[in-house]
């Protein structure tokens, strides 16, 4: 039997749109720019309804964030009153105002020491200090043992699993913690209470963070806080021949989709039978988006941390 041998097949979107608008009647050679970009907001439009639908299994990757951090200082300003101390990483701790830092390295030397936090954002924090000079080069800035709340890694649309790992004796033991609502963690009467963490609250807001309960408390050994995340899929672009953030298997659930979608635009009386073909291509696909794993239920078990 003759095969081809290959396993490239992985058309850029600017072909699959091409694909899409015939199945909409358009002919190649019809298709005008204001397609194109049609087909654009289309795509990225569609992806994002993807990630609403389910979890994206081939946007899943895990995130380590050490806890009790070193966070590199990238800049620094003061007002005589308020310094200001600016840094950039993936994952940055939102230091709780009250908490003392400690700063070192930083010239001018004037924002180095332990300082008490009355303001902080994912990549700053503000401190009482009567420095006024302008920043020349870089430190460091870390709070031992309580920070609790971090930003989350760019692009973060969910937070599936997570765990914290901590060197006991030299040996990296992981315990999971289990995740909260809002609503859960502001029953905790005590924040602030230290100890080994066992639970984590996710707040999706524009920047979201991921705050841990109790507060880490790293004496005994550095612990990394590690969860398994879906990301948000690449943006899709017609330029250089860019083709989209999907595997082989939603290929067809891709171009039946953005048919579907063209077809409301510049063919409505395709719709009706676009439609049908569109779903079942992506319920075909959706069922091979799953873990496949034996699942056991045990009925009237409770979290252990309630």
């Amino acid at each position: 039997m003759a095969t081809s041998g290959t396993y490239t097949f992985n058309p850029s979107l600017g072909e699959l749109t091409l694909y899409a608008f015939n199945l909409c009647g358009v002919r190649n050679t019809a298709v005008l720019q204001e397609h194109m970009e049609s087909a654009r907001m289309a795509s990225n439009l569609m992806l994002s309804r993807w990630s609403n639908q389910g979890v994206n299994l081939w946007a899943v990757d895990l995130v380590t964030v050490p806890l009790a951090q070193e966070v590199p200082i990238t800049g620094a300003s003061g007002t005589g009153a308020i310094a200001t101390l600016t840094y950039a990483s993936v994952d940055t701790p939102v230091y709780t105002v009250g908490t003392t830092i400690i700063v070192t390295g930083v010239t001018p030397a004037g924002y180095n020491g332990n300082h008490v936090v009355v303001s902080s954002s994912p990549g700053r924090v503000s401190f009482v200090s009567t420095e006024v000079g302008g920043f020349v080069s870089g430190g460091t800035c870390e709070a031992p043992n309580d920070v609790s709340t971090f930003s989350v890694a760019p692009n973060t649309v969910v937070i599936l699993d997570a765990y914290v790992t901590s060197d006991d004796s030299g040996a990296n033991i992981d315990r999971i913690i289990l995740p909260v609502s809002r609503t859960e963690y502001a029953s905790y009467p005590n924040k602030e209470q230290s100890g080994f963490p066992t639970i984590f609250w996710f707040d999706r807001l524009l920047a979201p963070t991921v705050t841990l309960w109790p507060v880490p408390n790293t004496d005994n050994g550095p612990q990394e806080l590690k969860y398994y995340r879906v990301k948000q899929l690449q943006d899709s672009g017609l330029s250089n021949g860019q083709q989209v953030e999907i595997p082989y298997l939603w290929m067809e659930a891709f171009a039946y989709g953005l048919a579907q979608r063209l077809s409301m635009i510049w063919a409505p009386d395709k719709v009706a039978l676009l439609k049908p073909m569109a779903d079942e291509a992506y319920a075909i696909a959706a069922d091979q988006n799953v873990e496949t794993a034996q699942q056991y239920i045990t009925p009237t078990l409770s979290g252990y941390f309630r």
